[in-house]
């Protein structure tokens, strides 16, 4: 388990998926020691999504 406290721009909404990485999980640390899973780990095919295009549409030279 990794705590931090202050992420700044490093937290999700300002995190980008640069070279491929994915986006961990986020938990949320509740008083009373409970742990919640509020933002589950990204996958590949959330990675490529938004992608559309026709597979064989580029062909290289």
């Amino acid at each position: 388990l990794l705590l931090i406290q202050d992420t700044g721009a490093h937290g999700h909404a300002m995190g980008f998926n640069y070279n491929g990485r994915l986006r961990p999980q986020e938990l949320l640390l509740r008083e009373g020691g409970q742990v919640e899973l509020i933002r589950r780990a990204e996958t590949l095919q959330d990675h490529f999504a938004t992608l559309a295009f026709q597979p064989d549409v580029y062909r290289p030279a």
